[in-house]
C-alpha cells in the first residue's frame, strides 16, 4: 500500500468522503489504496467524516488508520464537536484519552463526555483543569468533580486546591452564585494559596485565602457567605486586610464578630497602621499633579479610622521610622487632614500625648500647619505646635 496519497488521489478520496459514499471509500481501501493524505493537507478523510457525523464512515477510516497522531488529532476534534458516540468509537480503535487535555473536555460542557474521560484516565492535575473550568463558569463540571474527588481519595488534595483557587478568585470578584456553587462542591475559604492568576502561583508572598480576598475587596455579602468564625479564623488579620477596602460595613462586621483591633505585640492596631499608610494613596491625580491631597479625598479612610478608634483601636508606632512614615504621608495632604486625624486620636484617647507631640514637633510640620493658625506652647526650652484640643496625658 502506498505510504502517502498524491494530491489528485487525496482530492478524489475527500470528494467521496464529503459525499458520504461509504461503499466507494470501502472499495478504495479494499483495493489497496492509501488513505494517508499528503503533508500539509488540513482536512483529512477522517476529519471530514467527523465533520459529517457519519458514524460508519468514521469507523471505517479509523479502523484502517495507521497513524497514532492522526487518531489523536481526530479525537481532539471530536471532543470539540461534542460527539460522545464518536469519541467512544475513536478510543475503542486506538485514540489515546491522554492526548486530549482535560480542560478541553471540561469546556465542552458535556457531562457525559466529562465523565467518560475521567473514567478512562484523563489527567486531572496537570494545568489545574478544574480550576480553569470553574473560572470559566462551566457548571456541568461541578458534579463530575465532586463524584471523582470522592471516588479518588489519592487525588483529593490536588483537586481540593483547584476548587479553593477558584473560590479565592470569585471571592474577590464578588460572584455570590459561584461562591455558593464552589462551597457546595467542597471548596474551603480558609486554605492559603494562589488564585487563578498563574503568574503568582509559585510566589508564597502572593498567596491568599478566600476570606482575605473578600476583605481586600470590601464585599460584606461575600464575607458573610464565607462565615468567618471567632477562634477559628484570624479575625484581626482579616480586619487589617479590610482596612484598605472602601467598606465601613465590613470593618464593623468584623469588629462585631469579635476581631481584636489591637493585634500588635506593642498593643497597637495593625488595621489602624494600614489605614494611615493608605491616606497617601487616596488621590493619585493629586499625586501626579503635585497637589496636596484634600480632606474630601481621604474622607473614606478617616471614617474607617474613626470606626476603629470607636472600638478601642490604639495607635502605637513600632519605631521612629513608622512615625516618620505617617508624618511624610501627612505632608502630602492638606493641613486640615492632620488636624482632623490628631483630633480623632485625642478625642478617643487612642495614643499617648507624647506620640502626638513627636508627630507635630518638627519645623517642617509646624510650617505645614501654619496656614491653619495652630497654637504655640512652650515646653522646657522647645517650642511645640499643638492643635486646639484638650486631652489629658495618657498613662
Amino acid at each position: 500500500m502506498p505510504e502517502t496519497l498524491t494530491s489528485e488521489e487525496a482530492s478524489s478520496l475527500l470528494d467521496l468522503c464529503r459525499a458520504g459514499k461509504l461503499y466507494e471509500v470501502e472499495r478504495w481501501i479494499s483495493s489497496g489504496k492509501s488513505i494517508c493524505p499528503p503533508c500539509g493537507l488540513k482536512r483529512t478523510p477522517l476529519f471530514v467524516a467527523i465533520e459529517l457525523g457519519f458514524h460508519s464512515l468514521v469507523e471505517l477510516l479509523v479502523r484502517n488508520e495507521r497513524s497514532q497522531e492522526e487518531k489523536n488529532k481526530a479525537l481532539h476534534h471530536t471532543v470539540s464537536k461534542r460527539r460522545i458516540d464518536l469519541v467512544r468509537l475513536l478510543v475503542e480503535h486506538g485514540a489515546e484519552v491522554s492526548s486530549v487535555a482535560l480542560v478541553d473536555v471540561l469546556l465542552s460542557w458535556d457531562p457525559a463526555m466529562i465523565r467518560y474521560f475521567l473514567e478512562n484516565g484523563a489527567d486531572v492535575v496537570t494545568g489545574s483543569p478544574f480550576a480553569v473550568a470553574f473560572g470559566e463558569k462551566i457548571r456541568t463540571c461541578l458534579r463530575p468533580f465532586v463524584e471523582f474527588k470522592k471516588a479518588h481519595p489519592e487525588l483529593a488534595a490536588e483537586l481540593q486546591e483547584q476548587a479553593d483557587r477558584a473560590l479565592r478568585h470569585f471571592s474577590y470578584q464578588g460572584d455570590l452564585k459561584w461562591i455558593s456553587l464552589l462551597l457546595w462542591a467542597g471548596a474551603d475559604p480558609r486554605t492559603s494559596g494562589p488564585t487563578l492568576d498563574d503568574r503568582y502561583e509559585n510566589d508564597p508572598e502572593c498567596h491568599t485565602t478566600a476570606l482575605r480576598e473578600a476583605c481586600h475587596k470590601g464585599n460584606l455579602e461575600v464575607l458573610v457567605k464565607l462565615r468567618p468564625e471567632r477562634g477559628r479564623d484570624g479575625l484581626s488579620e482579616l480586619l487589617s486586610c479590610a482596612a484598605l477596602a472602601t467598606s465601613k460595613e465590613i470593618i464593623q462586621y468584623l469588629l462585631q464578630t469579635g476581631a481584636d483591633p489591637n493585634d500588635k505585640a506593642n498593643g497597637g492596631s495593625s488595621a489602624l497602621d494600614r489605614c494611615l499608610w493608605h491616606i497617601g494613596f487616596e488621590d493619585f491625580e493629586a499625586i501626579r499633579s503635585k497637589r496636596l491631597v484634600s480632606k474630601y479625598a481621604v474622607r473614606g479612610t478617616l471614617e474607617r479610622i474613626e470606626d476603629l478608634l470607636s472600638h478601642g483601636a490604639r495607635w502605637r508606632p513600632d519605631d521612629r521610622s513608622q512615625l516618620n512614615s505617617v508624618r511624610q504621608t501627612l505632608y502630602k495632604c492638606e493641613p486640615v487632614v492632620t488636624v482632623e486625624l490628631v483630633n480623632l486620636f485625642a478625642r478617643h484617647k487612642a495614643c499617648a500625648e507624647e506620640t502626638l507631640e513627636r508627630l507635630l514637633d518638627l519645623p517642617r510640620m509646624r510650617e505645614h500647619l501654619s496656614r491653619l493658625g495652630m497654637n504655640t506652647c512652650t515646653r522646657s526650652d522647645t517650642k511645640v505646635r499643638r492643635p486646639p484640643w484638650n486631652s489629658s496625658r495618657q498613662t
